[in-house]
């Protein structure tokens, strides 16, 4: 017998994955509530078969968008056989050549809604499960040293899912971080996801200390321009503020408190060290609190 070849192996793998049906999370009910006044598994299956209903490839695209259990199944194969790009045509056929079928689990008594997964949806999904995209050997041995064999895959697939481009630094940051922080810590997963999206945010290779360090005085910057912002709506009320030219904007202070406490714990564990702001910052040398693209920017010029 022939032995399969590495895409048809993962196409099965994929297959055996949807074959076990998908639980559809709270957002995701959610939105098909709202958006379609809480709809019986029949009309659903209308909408869905509805050709000419505006709603139904945005509902089609939400329903196959594959979550993070779904990849977590996937992971082991994924680090094993490691896909490139042009695999991926050969990963598509194997897919679609025959039909493909899902059944979509709700939470309340709706019960399950089975449907063929139409082909044209298959090469989304495949994209999404950003099956090329694979971790630097050392970052692998660094999560799997840290000491959580339950969680090991998850981590992978956070940083799979991951915007930012791998470089030398920041893959030895992210080393550092499991190698460091403390096995099994209760604040990992709080402590990686404040970790990846900053690391997406600095573009340029340079000091990660430092960088972190700018990322903290920003949100120290912040909270210091909230309180004269409420200073002042002591003194004139919103609509007096605006018509002076002044922009109001609202900050949510227990986040920036909390993004804070989580740069301190990150730059402790790995570097040993961190830095305070104590001093009240004036005027001259605050930053406007903006959009996350005035942090990216920001946080870019100075790392």
């Amino acid at each position: 017998m022939k032995p399969q070849d590495k895409n048809e192996v993962l196409a099965d793998e994929i297959k055996s994955v949807i074959s076990k049906g998908i639980d559809l999370n709270e957002d995701v009910v959610h939105y098909i509530d709202s958006t379609f006044s809480n709809p019986t598994i029949e009309e659903l299956q209308t909408i869905l078969g509805d050709d000419a209903n505006c709603e139904k490839d945005s509902l089609m695209d939400l329903l196959f968008f594959p979550d993070e259990s779904m990849q977590i199944q996937l992971e082991e194969t994924l680090e094993r056989y490691r896909p490139e790009n042009e695999d991926r045509n050969n990963i598509l056929t194997y897919l679609c050549r025959d039909p493909l079928q899902v059944t979509f689990h709700f939470e309340d008594d709706r019960g399950r809604l089975k449907l063929q997964i139409p082909e044209d949806v298959i090469p989304q999904f495949l994209t999404r499960l950003k099956i090329s995209k694979h971790l630097d050997d050392k970052l692998i041995e660094s999560i799997r040293n840290y000491g959580d064999e339950n969680n090991v895959n998850r981590f992978k697939v956070k940083i799979r899912n991951s915007q930012f481009t791998p470089t030398d630094e920041k893959t030895g940051f992210l080393c550092s971080l499991f190698d460091k922080i403390g096995s099994q810590s209760n604040d990992i997963f709080e402590c990686l996801g404040f970790v990846l999206e900053f690391l997406d945010e600095i573009k340029k290779n340079g000091d990660i200390y430092q960088a972190l360090m700018a990322k903290k005085k920003f949100y120290f910057i912040s909270l210091q321009k909230a309180k004269k912002m409420d200073a002042r709506l002591e003194k004139y009320n919103m609509e007096t503020l605006m018509a002076q030219g002044q922009r109001i904007v609202l900050i949510d202070r227990a986040d920036i408190h909390k993004k804070m406490r989580i740069i301190d714990r990150i730059s402790r564990a790995v570097f040993g060290k961190t830095e305070f702001f104590e001093q009240p910052v004036s005027d001259e040398k605050q930053f406007e609190v903006g959009s996350p693209e005035d942090i990216k920017s920001i946080v870019k010029n100075l790392s």
